[in-house]
């Protein structure tokens, strides 16, 4: 039998690398043949910097990530795309074959020249709607100024979807209930926790809390896509 050769995929989040806790089921998943780099968008900058360069404007589409102290930004979405872009021109010039990019955001104008984009959005999306098909979503953003985005985003499933805001970085598991029991009240058929940062200990909260509806984590989501393709 012959070996796979080797794929170098880079793991880009929007924050500052690593970010286990975004990746590990992922990794967890990667056949042996594939190396994986961790790359941040802010790698390098203080939060200082950060936040000169990347805070949004009033009314700009936003974005929330982390940076390696744990501390969270919120972050223009904009100047975000534009940053990733850059450092995908980089990856590429390096030789990284596939960029798999660890945000649920849209970023139309990304491109590459050669290498596989991974983009969790599309992803995930497709993979609700054809779980769901006319059952209604319940969707759970980190911030409450991203729906509007999200409605766009979310337009192609069956049912217009439903949308509440929780953070995945907030210090407990309370806000997410109290939202996800809001969804469920309003009919709510399943949730879907729309960023990278929420993980399988996020659907175990709601599990705990009496919640039944099923539950599709982004992440895991991505994880079992790119499990099977790899």
């Amino acid at each position: 039998m012959n070996t796979p050769s080797p794929v170098r995929l880079a793991l880009l989040n929007i924050g500052q690398a690593p970010r286990h806790d975004l990746t590990e089921a992922i990794e967890q998943g990667l056949p042996p043949h594939v190396q994986a780099w961790h790359v941040g968008a802010l790698d390098g900058l203080t939060r200082a910097e950060v936040q000169s360069r990347f805070a949004p404007a009033g009314g700009a589409p936003c974005l929330i990530s982390r940076l390696s102290d744990g501390a969270t930004v919120t972050l223009d979405a904009t100047l975000i795309g534009q940053q990733l872009q850059r450092i995908i021109d980089r990856l590429e010039e390096d030789g990284v074959e596939v960029i798999v990019l660890l945000c649920t955001g849209e970023f139309p104008q990304l491109r590459t020249r050669g290498a596989w984009l991974v983009e969790p959005d599309a992803v995930v999306c497709r993979t609700v709607t054809g779980l769901l098909g006319d059952n209604r979503a319940g969707v759970i953003l980190p911030l409450p100024q991203q729906e509007e985005e999200a409605r766009a985003k979310w337009c192609t499933s069956g049912a217009p979807p439903l949308f509440a805001a929780a953070s995945p970085y907030a210090p407990d598991s309370g806000s997410l209930v109290e939202a996800a029991r809001t969804l469920q009240a309003q009919g709510a058929h399943a949730l879907v926790l729309d960023c990278m940062g929420y993980a399988p200990h996020h659907k175990k909260a709601l599990r705990d809390a009496g919640l039944n509806l099923p539950v599709l984590v982004s992440g895991s989501v991505l994880a079992g896509a790119l499990g099977a393709f790899l």
